[in-house]
């Protein structure tokens, strides 16, 4: 495998069309919204340190999925995810959408402290089981959430039913050995090392599911399969999944209809 970590993790660059799913995106969560009513809840004193909480039409909610954006620690918004909480909420569940700082105006521990406040925030407000679900340094984010060192309280962690990484990463220290993404996060190896999900103990009351699109990039798909790898020799009830025909952005779609094998992983059908 070469050693190009900048080509190996520029999914902006594996996606021909990525600027146009980006783009896509926007318009589709403000056409959620348009139509979906979501309430607005502050964590912290940063402005990017509120949550969006979208709740089904019944009177008692199955459940709540916590969603994490991606966009390498550095980039895009939560409300560009907005609609993928549409399968979640027919199938009778709260989807939140935790927002959080970016870097380089925060380091990443500050950031993983961040969603840590917002995960709690979310489960103060609310009650019944939670999955937690992330895509790409979403899904780092989540992984890292149910380490034994995040500093999630135990009342939470002990509602975390399942956690869903989708094309996410786990194994920091190819990134920090990257030229642009580490240019914005300025990572020493050690801290990577800290920082990574698959490096740490795991404490998960529930189980863990890695999901990937089969025609992503070759770094996502060992990503994936690493993570599942190392904690199910310590112990957390794993799957590893490839989804066929899928990329790094279209791998999310599935999350907009209440009849797919991700919307019911993240529903707890299956």
């Amino acid at each position: 495998m070469s050693n190009d970590w900048d080509h190996a993790y520029d999914n902006r660059a594996a996606v021909a069309d990525a600027s146009d799913w980006l783009a896509h995106w926007q318009a589709d969560g403000q056409a959620f919204r348009a139509e979906h009513t979501a309430t607005q809840h502050t964590y912290g004193t940063d402005a990017r340190e509120v949550f969006d909480l979208f709740v089904p039409d019944r009177d008692s909610p199955h459940g709540t999925l916590i969603f994490l954006h991606g966009g390498y620690w550095r980039s895009l918004a939560r409300t560009e995810n907005h609609q993928f909480a549409a399968g979640a909420l027919a199938r009778g569940w709260r989807v939140a959408f935790v927002e959080y700082p970016l870097c380089p105006n925060v380091t990443l521990e500050s950031l993983t402290d961040s969603v840590i406040a917002g995960i709690q925030a979310v489960a103060d407000t609310i009650d019944g089981p939670l999955v937690l679900a992330g895509h790409s340094a979403g899904g780092h984010l989540v992984s890292h959430a149910v380490t034994t060192h995040s500093g999630l309280l135990a009342a939470a962690r002990q509602r975390i039913q399942r956690v869903i990484s989708i094309s996410g990463l786990h194994d920091l220290r190819p990134i920090a050995a990257t030229t642009d993404i580490n240019g914005t996060l300025g990572l020493s190896s050690d801290r990577a090392t800290a920082l990574s999900p698959a490096l740490q103990a795991p404490d998960l009351p529930g189980d863990l599911i890695c999901v990937v699109g089969s025609d992503e990039l070759a770094e996502l798909k060992r990503q994936n399969a690493l993570l599942a790898n190392i904690w199910t020799g310590l112990g957390v009830p794993c799957r590893a999944i490839e989804l066929a025909g899928e990329h790094h952005f279209s791998v999310l779609e599935a999350l907009r209809s209440p009849a797919t094998a991700l919307t019911r992983w993240a529903t707890l059908e299956d």
